[in-house]
């Protein structure tokens, strides 16, 4: 049994791997359809063949397949949000999908209760329900259309040259996917092409060249520390062990699972509510302040459990208190943030190269969590969340002094100066002078010699018109 549950963490790190290469051969759209279809067999090899076919085998694929999907999701998905939405309600439309998850994981703890769905002739039913889900994203999957991003890559790639720069296939998607008016919608098409004509001028589409440019260095490693932060408050053992860490605490055995099922709800609750804080405050901020309350959790849950001899009484609600502070600020801050935070801070080219890397670190990191607690908390005990809590200030410090606001990266991309002053970037942004310079290079980069020097702007001796 131990084997069928390690794999579908053995499946993650596969697909966290190989999601990069399937972009490479797939569109997005193609590809998340593919993993859809990958998690409906694994759902039916978890369910009807293990029961019915008497296959432990079956059970070892299914987790396998089911891990795979998962794995490839976790870049994916965002991705393709990220791609699809305004760089302004990226982190907006990232956050209700965590929430999701966490209503998700609420809902699957109680169906796996013994007298709902847990039971011995039931399990089957528990396991091929989540392939519902995906086989209603196959029926509507066919409405969906490929982000922006891909398309205007697309575009450029197969050298389509269409006279008006505004009468291409991917303004026309942007403009059904916005509801701003024509020139606010134009002038984030010209803002998406030049970024994309930027990071390709600067030669950074491979992943070695990442590596390579100060900048885009910067991106990638931010983006890394950034969609780690989750699992270093410790989330992933948490979510594992909730039910451990609760009789830990003094709560009785059969009352453990029911505590469980109200720490998920507790978050998705927080994740809904919180979720407008966003435009107000922004992704940086409330991830800085989440880990710093989870910080201060982990510390107090420590110190609960330690003293909980002494006063048992008082210390069980300390510690719960301590796990409801750290639920909500887990969250507030990382929960909420970590996707479309790290994707703010990237550009269109760097952003899947970020998002892959990032993706292999998440799940190598949630393997190391999985297999290693249990050896960890048998031999320092209660100071077991210390060790996230050492993690978590690692984040807080990288974040705070080398991480920037997504409109500060946007600027050094575009300009190719560093920014040292983070708060001075945004009325620069939205400066008409700085626009004026933008359009400026956006003309200059799509001039026939430019387009003569990079593949993905066709030929030289295109006839196509700039854009007025």
């Amino acid at each position: 049994m131990s084997m069928a549950k390690s794999m579908i963490l053995v499946g993650g790190l596969v697909g966290a791997f190989t999601i990069k290469f399937m972009l490479q051969i797939l569109s997005r759209q193609q590809n998340l359809t593919l993993l859809h279809v990958i998690f409906v067999v694994s759902s039916l090899l978890m369910s009807v063949a293990t029961k019915f076919g008497m296959s432990y085998e079956a059970l070892i694929v299914g987790r396998f397949l089911c891990g795979f999907s998962r794995g490839c999701g976790f870049t994916l998905v965002p991705l393709m949000i990220a791609e699809t939405t305004s760089r302004k309600t990226i982190a907006l439309y990232q956050a209700p999908t965590l929430a999701i998850l966490q209503l998700g994981s609420a809902i699957s703890n109680f169906l796996g209760l013994p007298w709902v769905l847990g039971g011995e002739q039931t399990w089957p039913f528990f396991l091929a329900m989540p392939g519902f889900f995906s086989i209603v994203y196959l029926i509507a999957s066919p409405m969906l259309p490929e982000t922006i991003t891909y398309k205007i890559l697309e575009e450029e790639n197969v050298e389509v040259c269409v006279e008006n720069q505004f009468a291409r296939p991917s303004f026309n998607l942007l403009k059904k996917l916005r509801a701003g008016n024509l020139s606010t919608v134009q002038n984030e098409y010209i803002d998406m092409k030049m970024e994309l004509s930027a990071s390709l001028r600067s030669s950074q589409t491979s992943f070695w060249n990442v590596l390579m440019g100060e900048n885009s260095r910067r991106q990638l490693f931010g983006a890394i520390v950034i969609l780690t932060t989750l699992q270093s408050t410790g989330v992933q053992a948490v979510a594992l062990y909730t039910d451990t860490i609760f009789e830990e605490t003094g709560i009785p055995k059969n009352q453990a699972t029911y505590y469980t099922i109200g720490m998920f709800v507790l978050m998705a609750l927080v994740l809904f509510a919180s979720s407008p804080l966003l435009v107000q405050y922004g992704a940086r901020k409330m991830i800085l302040v989440g880990l710093t309350g989870a910080a201060f959790s982990l510390v107090l849950l420590t110190v609960s459990l330690k003293t909980r001899s002494f006063c048992p009484d008082v210390m069980t609600k300390v510690s719960l208190t301590a796990l409801i502070l750290y639920s909500c600020f887990v969250s507030f801050g990382p929960m909420m943030c970590f996707m479309g935070f790290a994707t703010e801070v990237t550009t269109q080219l760097i952003r899947p190269s970020a998002m892959w890397i990032g993706g292999i670190v998440w799940n190598t990191m949630a393997s190391a969590i999985v297999w290693s607690t249990p050896y960890i908390l048998q031999a320092i005990h209660g100071y077991f969340y210390l060790v996230f809590v050492g993690l978590v200030i690692f984040d807080v410090l990288y974040i705070k002094f080398y991480v920037p606001s997504n409109t500060t990266a946007r600027y050094q991309i575009i300009t190719n100066e560093p920014v040292e002053n983070f708060e001075e970037v945004t009325p620069l942004l939205s400066s008409e002078i700085f626009r004026q310079e933008k359009t400026a290079n956006y003309h200059a980069e799509n001039s026939p010699s430019f387009r003569g020097k990079n593949k993905y702007y066709g030929s030289a001796s295109s006839n196509c018109s700039l854009p007025n």
